[in-house]
């Protein structure tokens, strides 16, 4: 009988210890993303204490697996027809689905056209957080409320050391 009992015991017991490492691991959540994700969304900032600029941004967001990952986008000013293009590197961490950013070489950098030939500036940070669906389809990201970025780097724009007050919510898919 005492043989049956421990028998019994391991028969249950693995199974019990698997579900709970099952659980444990699910509850985890993702801890890092690779793909690339179209994110859409609203901007609205307010640079060297002038009202703020509403604005349209798309972008494109490459996550790699490493924690590191890059983005290109376009921001389209509402109030007046100005359309920026920008570019940034960031690195990146996942925990229980929240997506935190980090940017050690600044934020993000702006240029006047396409092909990035003719640079305008370069602020400090970018978007600070974020969240990803548990299959990893959906993300949003976000800047706020609101982002104090400083401009360090600028031949064509404001002055360096100038300070601007942000707020961007992105949503998108994840397209590969």
């Amino acid at each position: 009988m005492e043989g049956n009992i421990k028998k019994l015991s391991v028969i249950v017991g693995v199974p019990v210890i698997a579900l709970f490492m099952m659980v444990v691991m699910a509850s985890a959540g993702q801890t890092n993303i690779k793909g690339n994700y179209a994110l859409s969304g609203f901007s609205s900032c307010s640079v060297g204490g002038s009202p703020a600029d509403p604005g349209i941004v798309e972008a494109d967001y490459t996550f790699n697996i490493d924690g590191t990952g890059s983005a290109t986008g376009v921001v389209r000013s509402i109030p007046t027809p100005t359309v920026m293009y920008v570019t940034l590197e960031f690195k990146y961490t996942v925990t229980r689905g929240d997506i935190e950013f980090t940017y050690p070489d600044g934020g993000f950098k702006i240029y006047a056209d396409p092909d990035h030939q003719t640079y305008i500036m370069q602020w400090d940070k970018a978007m600070s957080h974020g969240v990803i669906s548990p299959d990893g389809k959906t993300m949003t990201i976000s800047c706020g409320p609101p982002t104090v970025l400083t401009v360090i780097d600028s031949p064509l724009g404001p002055p360096e050391g100038t300070q601007g007050y942000c707020v961007t919510t992105l949503a998108g898919m994840r397209m590969n």
